[in-house]
Parts: structure tokens; C-alpha cells; sequence
């Protein structure tokens, strides 16, 4: 398990989880190699106990796909329907994503709401940054959600 985090999933006052994990290596990897680690929300039932409610495998890199700064997942964050996942990586160009889903409750799901991606030159201090939104990505749901369909980060000519 890389990580798990509490909160209010669906903005019902319920204490519901995060879970971010790896799947297990199979073999030695290099950097760059691997599968991309699962994300799964849970959120409580009429008796209180846990249930899988959405998963994606595809928004958060292996742990060796973050470059020379190492494992990319950053953190996740709840608030009250809401999930922040952030990733981030790369040696002098440092890269990184924000995905922040919605919980809508008539489709009973998280939906993309946002995107933040920007990259920042170590040596020259200088920063680009793009706010993506529905109207640039269309209606995604949380667990159809792959950030390879997205826009082209910001990048330096």
C-alpha cells in the first residue's frame, strides 16, 4: 500500500477512503519501468462499513516513473466531494499534474473537474502552467479517466 487518506467522498458527512497501491513487481525494473499504481475510493454504506465504490489503474505512475525526483505520487486529498490526486516527477524539468474529481451524486460518481499541469526549469527558475476544464476535456468519469487523452502538458521550446 502506498498511501490511504480519509474523508468525505461524497459530501454526506460520512468518513469514507482513499487507497493508493502498487501492484507487485514482477521482476526487477528500471527506471521508468513498471505498472501504474490503483486508486480505489471507498465509501460508507447504511451500516457503515466500506464499499468499493469507483478504481482507476491509470492516474498514478509506477514508482519509477517519476524520473531523477524519484516516486511521482505526491498526495491525495479529500474535501467534502471532492479528490485531489497530484503526481509529479522529472530531473531539471520538473513536471506536474493535478486531477481534481467531483462527486456528482445524480450519476452516483466522481467526475473530472479540473486538471492543473505545469513544469518549472530548476536552473532558470522559469514556470509554465495550464488549467484544464470540462470544456477542455469533455465529461470523464473517475474510474474511465487516463491522463494520456488529456491536452498536451505545458512544455519549454
Amino acid at each position: 500500500m502506498v498511501d490511504t487518506v480519509h474523508g468525505d467522498l461524497t459530501g454526506r458527512g460520512a468518513s469514507d477512503a482513499l487507497i493508493v497501491f502498487s501492484p507487485a513487481a514482477t521482476g526487477p525494473q528500471s527506471l521508468g519501468d513498471g505498472s501504474a499504481r490503483t486508486v480505489i475510493l471507498l465509501v460508507r454504506d447504511a451500516s457503515g462499513r466500506l464499499q468499493n465504490a469507483a478504481e482507476n489503474a491509470r492516474i498514478v505512475p509506477c514508482e519509477r516513473c517519476g524520473g531523477v525526483a524519484g516516486d511521482p505520487y505526491a498526495y491525495a486529498r479529500i474535501a467534502a466531494g471532492t479528490v485531489t490526486l497530484a503526481v509529479a516527477g522529472g530531473s531539471r524539468e520538473r513536471w506536474f499534474h493535478d486531477y481534481v474529481f467531483r462527486y456528482a451524486p445524480e450519476r452516483a460518481t466522481w467526475q473530472l473537474d479540473q486538471v492543473i499541469r505545469g513544469v518549472t526549469d530548476t536552473q532558470t527558475g522559469q514556470q509554465k502552467q495550464a488549467v484544464l476544464t470540462a470544456a477542455d476535456f469533455g465529461d470523464i468519469g473517475f474510474a474511465d479517466f487516463d491522463p494520456a487523452t488529456l491536452p498536451a502538458a505545458p512544455v519549454f521550446d
